[in-house]
């Protein structure tokens, strides 16, 4: 179990660091896929609910980090992703439009949830004139690369869970 808790921080860090790197740049339609949140999303599938509830934390609290966005904003926002993923997981274990459909959901609920959550934080994330396109556009991009993302997650992290700590 510690090994299925080590990849799964690898694999967040590695998507952490595409997401403020590549696609910072790389934004077609001015939006960039939520790499971190997709990646987060399968790992959850697959890890014990209180080590991806912290993983779940600490990812957000790294792109709070990499990012400009207030301390603690994405680390609520992944951590709520990562506790509905649990919270759903059985009832989506294996059929590909459950998932495509839960993780544009999820994912638009996410960027949601940041914005109004900016806002209320002042950070005027609901003023801006293109949030309808910036919250679709990425939920989209997640939907089309869970294709790939979401088998790759599950070949390497595997399906077995058991409740609690158990390591």
């Amino acid at each position: 179990m510690t090994r299925r808790i080590v990849l799964a921080s690898l694999l967040i860090v590695a998507a952490v660091g595409l997401q403020t790197t590549l696609f910072a740049d790389l934004r077609p339609l001015d939006a960039a896929p939520a790499l971190a949140l997709l990646v987060l999303m399968g790992a959850g599938r697959h890890m014990l609910e209180r080590p991806a509830l912290l993983i779940g934390f600490g990812s957000g609290l790294l792109l709070d980090l990499l990012s400009e966005s207030p301390l603690g904003l994405w680390a609520l926002v992944h951590t709520v992703v990562v506790f509905v993923v649990i919270r759903f997981r059985e009832r989506s274990e294996d059929d590909p439009i459950i998932l495509g459909f839960g993780v544009f959901v999820l994912t638009a609920g996410a960027l949601t949830l940041f914005a109004v959550l900016g806002t209320i934080f002042g950070e005027k994330t609901l003023a801006d004139a293109g949030i309808v396109r910036k919250i679709v556009l990425p939920a989209a991009y997640n939907t089309v690369l869970a294709a790939a993302v979401l088998p790759g997650i599950t070949w390497m992290l595997g399906t077995r869970r058991r409740s609690g700590w158990d390591l």
